[in-house]
């Protein structure tokens, strides 16, 4: 079905931090990831583990089965291109075992990127590791006493990679170095900003601890990560998660009670649906920002949102019910394959796999079908179909 487009991709109140970049924004309604939804209770866990795969999630807590994500799916195809094949960040931790949901293992509720059927991939929620694998080739495996002494030891990323930044000077023209010098303050700003995270001061900055000071700090370090990790062209594979699946964060600092999961499950209760509205416009301001970092880092001819795809999703669509239908997915960047500032509707029940195909085509790989129902791609969406 060839979906309706409306304008003002950003026009609702939880989008209004938004409204900067809504031109290089789709929002889409209708979509469904009917594979993340269980025959049994584990709504939470069987969402998560959908959510890039759209495959259904094998109910055990030691035989794990679900499918490769669309991010492995993608790195899979340009291995050897950069230094990482991918990067999976976020600001909630905990291992792969046990159980999490009604006979789910946490895999299934603390992993988005899979890849093979029965391989979650861990993600770093330090920081400083983070910052380390991108830049410095930490192993994120080695032991923490291996990684403390090697991080005691090295030297500034910068001082092992300024010699070639010099000869490299030379050849470029005046607007060129302006470039450059800029992205290699931000290097230095970052760098500084993980070594000594913001309200420790300077008594703590020669042991600097694995975590930030607090959540907002978290987001916010964890956001520079990404964008210096595409900049640097370390990795074209990415994936956050925010929080784990059935995360019941606290979000005082919005002057909202409750956590985050309780609160999505308001049950009509007129409080709770206005903490969690506080709450999705805070997660959209943290995308914003995202987005908006992108934009502003020169890439080739363009910028870095240009050149890049980013998708924002959650497990179900409505927290309340379970369900996996109309979900809330924001496409940003590939400009020129698909523009922006556009609301596409589709036939509710349109699966959400076949948005993946379409991103697979325009990243360059043959694929033309994704998970158990992306049959092919989404109809209306590429500018040159």
């Amino acid at each position: 079905m060839v979906p309706g487009a409306r304008p003002g991709a950003a026009a609702s109140p939880s989008l209004a931090a938004l409204a900067p970049v809504k031109d290089r924004l789709i929002v889409f309604s209708g979509l469904a990831n009917t594979p993340g939804m269980p025959e049994l209770p584990g709504s939470h866990a069987s969402g998560t583990a959908a959510f890039l795969t759209a495959r259904k999630a094998r109910r055990s807590e030691v035989d794990l089965h679900v499918g490769v994500s669309l991010d492995q799916r993608y790195a899979a195809a340009i291995a050897g291109a950069t230094p990482l094949a991918s990067l999976q960040l976020g600001c909630e931790g905990g291992g792969s075992f046990g159980a999490c949901d009604i006979g789910f293992a946490c895999a299934y509720h603390r992993s988005i990127s899979w890849s093979s059927p029965t391989t979650p991939l861990p993600k770093l929620t330090s920081p400083r590791l983070a910052f380390d694998v991108i830049l410095a080739g930490d192993d994120p495996s080695a032991s923490a006493a291996a990684r403390a002494a090697r991080r005691g030891t090295r030297r500034s990323v910068l001082d092992v990679v300024l010699a070639d930044v010099h000869d490299l000077e030379s050849d470029l023209g005046a607007a060129d170095r302006v470039r450059l010098d800029a992205y290699l303050e931000g290097l230095r700003a970052l760098e500084r900003q993980v070594d000594a995270p913001a309200g420790l001061g300077a008594c703590t900055a020669a042991s600097p601890p694995d975590e930030p000071a607090d959540f907002l700090a978290h987001v916010d370090m964890m956001t520079e990560l990404m964008v210096l990790a595409l900049t640097c062209d370390r990795t074209r594979a990415i994936s956050f998660m925010l929080g784990n699946a059935a995360s019941n964060r606290a979000f005082p600092f919005l002057g909202v009670e409750g956590g985050h999961h309780d609160l999505s499950h308001h049950a009509g209760d007129a409080v709770k649906i206005a903490g969690l509205r506080k709450v999705d416009a805070w997660q959209a301001a943290q995308f914003a920002r995202l987005l908006q970092r992108l934009a502003d880092t020169p890439d080739g001819d363009g910028d870095l949102l240009r050149s890049t795809v980013v998708m924002l999703g959650s497990d179900v669509g409505d927290g309340n019910a379970h369900t996996h239908r109309d979900m809330p997915v924001l496409l940003a960047g590939g400009d020129d394959l698909w523009g922006g500032g556009r609301h596409l509707v589709y036939e509710t029940g349109t699966p959400l796999a076949r948005l993946y195909v379409s991103i697979l085509q325009a990243l360059g790989l043959p694929d033309t079908s994704f998970g158990e129902d992306g049959d092919g791609p989404l109809p209306g969406l590429r500018l040159d179909a």
